[in-house]
C-alpha cells in the first residue's frame, strides 16, 4: 500500500469543496430528471417529437422520443419454447462480454472484422515470435488515462490503514 500522506488544511478545503460539488450534482440531476418529466409530459400532450419555442431571446429545439422497452422472462420463454428458443434470440453485448473468454477461439474467424489490437496479444505476439518489436514503431499512441473517485469511507475501508 502507498504511503499514508498528511491531510493539509488545503488538500482538507479541496476534499471539502470536492464533496460538496458532488452533492450539488447529485441534487442537480434530481432537478434536471423532474424538468423532463413535465417537458416531456407536455411534449406527449402535444402529440409532436420536436418543439421549437423561444426562451429568453434563445432559439431552443426539443425533441421528444418514446420508445418501447421490451424485458422478457428468458427462463420461462426457453421453458415453454424448448428447441425453438434460438429462433427468436439475438446478440446480446453484455451476454457476450460476459462470456468472452468461452466464446473468442469461435470467434478468431471473425477478428479481422471485428476484432482491435490489444496490448495483451501485441505483448504475447511479440514474446512468441509472431511479429518483431520494430513493426509497431509508429503504429500505436500511448496515453495514460488516470481517473479519480472520491466518496466517502465505510468502516471496513479504513481497517487495513495502518
Amino acid at each position: 500500500m502507498a504511503q499514508e500522506s498528511a491531510l493539509t488544511p488545503e488538500l482538507g478545503h479541496v476534499l471539502s469543496r470536492y464533496l460538496e460539488i458532488q452533492q450539488e450534482e447529485r441534487r442537480l440531476a434530481e432537478e434536471k430528471r423532474s424538468l423532463q418529466e413535465v417537458l416531456m409530459r407536455h411534449m406527449h400532450g402535444m402529440g409532436r417529437d420536436f418543439w421549437y419555442p423561444v426562451v429568453g431571446g434563445q432559439d431552443l429545439k426539443v425533441r421528444y422520443t418514446a420508445t418501447p422497452q421490451v424485458r422478457y422472462d428468458e427462463e420461462r420463454l426457453r421453458q415453454r419454447l424448448g428447441d425453438r428458443y434460438v429462433h427468436i434470440l439475438g446478440p446480446d453485448p453484455r451476454k457476450l462480454r460476459a462470456h468472452l473468454a468461452e466464446i473468442e477461439p469461435l470467434l478468431e474467424p471473425m477478428l479481422p472484422v471485428i476484432g482491435s489490437p490489444t496490448p495483451d496479444k501485441v505483448r504475447s505476439a511479440i514474446a512468441s515470435g509472431i511479429v518483431a518489436k520494430e513493426e509497431f514503431q509508429g503504429a500505436f499512441e500511448k496515453s495514460v488515462k488516470r481517473t479519480l473517485i472520491v466518496s466517502r469511507a465505510k468502516p471496513l475501508d479504513t481497517e487495513d490503514i495502518p
